[in-house]
Order: structure tokens, then sequence, then C-alpha cells
């Protein structure tokens, strides 16, 4: 998909809960004009399980925004610089992945 000369990409990221608001706050700095999140998404990972129950507790937010291509790579790398601030606490609490997709069409 063509925005003014830019492939658009889906930037998908997945992370505790606990991180809600850096996660913004680099969307935010970025000046990413959009996103949407979803709380409370369960699911099983490197981090072990998360189903908000006494045997599995917690949960995961997932937030999702489409950009230009040129705006993925700052996004990854404060991911990155991000990463390496959890390493202790993320062996407790999980931690962050971002996936990127193509953008097919959007109408």
């Amino acid at each position: 998909m063509d925005h003014g000369g830019s492939a658009m990409k889906l930037i998908l990221i997945v992370f505790n809960f606990i991180y809600d608001e850096p996660i913004r706050a680099m969307i935010e700095r970025l000046k990413f004009p959009g996103f949407t999140e979803v709380h409370g998404v369960f699911g099983t990972g490197e981090s072990g399980k998360r189903f908000g129950t006494h045997a599995f507790p917690g949960h995961d937010t997932m937030l999702l925004t489409v950009v230009p291509e040129h705006q993925v790579a700052p996004l990854l790398d404060e991911i990155v610089q991000f990463k390496r601030g959890l390493a202790d606490r993320a062996r407790r609490h999980g931690g962050i992945k971002a996936f990127v997709l193509p953008v097919e069409q959007m109408v």
C-alpha cells in the first residue's frame, strides 16, 4: 500500500500491562498519528502463561499502530532500549515483543 510514497506497516506490540505508561509515552514521543490499545490480553509465551487466574495470574496489553515504513525503525530502536533496561525485571514480569507486518490495504 502506498501512502505518500511510503509503504505502510502495522506494528503490533504485546507487553505486560505494568508497562502501559512507558509504551504509550514512546508512541507519543515519536508523534505517531494514532494507535489502538487492547487491555486484558491473555496467552502464553516466553514469560509463561497469563490468564488472569490464581494459577496463571497477570495479563498483557496489545497495542497496534499503522505507520509509514520510515517510522518503524525509530520505534523498534526505542523498544530495544526499553528491553535492555528490563533484564532482571522481565524475568519476573515478562517483557515486550513487537511484530511488524505489511499493510496490504486500508479502507
